[in-house]
């Protein structure tokens, strides 16, 4: 089958059209389809080399798809072929920049019906990620006060939502005017451009000193450490980015807890993969509602995949970039 394929660890450059074998459905697996992926920041990442020990090269990257169902594993009941499902591939395996991939059916759903796949292709990663770090960890509630960095991206958008939707204040950092509108599209209640005043002090005025609930931080480094004494007593802070955090006795003296969000972890290690099929199920549901929708901020063909990494790469993307395969 045809791909695109990550040749060796490097600059966009190193991914190169090529073949694989057509993959073979394991017992959980289905066998997809591809007609649509998305690229996410941790594509560049393993690009350069993250995550690179022990991996066989070539490879294809790749972890959001939207496609049909064209093979089932034997243990698999709730899908079958023909089917037009949504999911994020896990990292132990090729991934969806190529004609077909293998996924594990329990952390798959059926895509949103009222959604076409380059539009369904963009939410599942971002969306797995948003859910389990305000809804599984930061446990928000109605009338908490969440920060959101980077809301114009492809986290950061789906985020502000899920907030919204639990009855939250949200703030949100953006940087330019397209992610800004972006933002207040989506009903962020406060956008602070970090480009033109301190977050951390609009955040504390904000809050009138107090920080808030629940902040979820999709940069990492600096901005982790300078959000740490933003969270209020008791809150709750979760990155999905794992930039180091200098500043842990911020948390300390406020009583607060910092929470890893890496989504890969339950295909990576095999704890609770349906957990993710849940979780798409019911965000499929609050889409075809009109309760959550998704940001497409630019669609290439498949063959474009090093222009699509140049793009990301450069932190000046709105949304998520989608490559269209079929």
């Amino acid at each position: 089958m045809k791909a695109m394929l990550l040749t060796k660890f490097g600059g966009p450059e190193v991914l190169q059209p090529g073949e694989l074998p057509e993959p073979v459905p394991g017992e959980h697996d289905l066998l997809v389809e591809v007609h649509a992926c998305s690229i996410n920041p941790v594509d560049f990442k393993m690009r350069r080399g993250a995550f690179g020990k022990g991996r066989t090269l070539p490879y294809a990257l790749g972890f959001d798809v939207s496609g049909v169902v064209r093979a089932v594993g034997v243990s698999v009941k709730a899908f079958k072929v023909g089917d037009e499902v949504y999911a994020s591939p896990t990292f132990t395996r090729h991934g969806a920049n190529a004609e077909l991939v293998c996924v594990d059916a329990r952390t798959a759903a059926l895509k949103p019906a009222n959604l076409d796949y380059v539009q369904a292709a963009a939410l599942p990663l971002v969306t797995l990620s948003a859910w389990e770090s305000l809804y599984d960890r930061g446990r928000i509630e109605a009338g908490q006060t969440v920060l959101i960095h980077a809301g114009g991206g492809g986290v950061g958008h789906i985020a502000i939502q899920l907030a919204r939707l639990r009855g939250c204040r949200v703030l949100t950092t953006a940087g330019r005017p397209e992610s800004i509108g972006l933002c207040r599209s989506l009903g962020a209640d406060v956008v602070i451009n970090y480009h033109e005043e301190d977050f951390a002090q609009r955040v504390m005025r904000e809050t009138s000193g107090r920080g808030c609930d629940a902040i979820l931080d999709c940069v990492g480094f600096e901005t982790l450490d300078k959000s740490l004494p933003c969270v209020a007593p008791n809150g709750q802070v979760m990155t999905v980015v794992g930039g180091a955090a200098g500043a842990l006795r911020e948390l300390f003296v406020r009583n607060a807890t910092l929470h890893c969000v890496f989504m890969a972890a339950p295909t990576l290690y095999g704890i609770n993969p349906e957990r993710q099929g849940r979780t798409l199920a019911a965000a499929a549901r609050l889409v075809e509602s009109g309760k959550l929708r998704v940001h497409v901020g630019r669609v290439l063909g498949l063959a474009e995949l090093p222009e699509a990494h140049r793009l990301i790469e450069s932190g000046h993307t709105t949304g998520k970039i989608v490559l269209r395969v079929k």
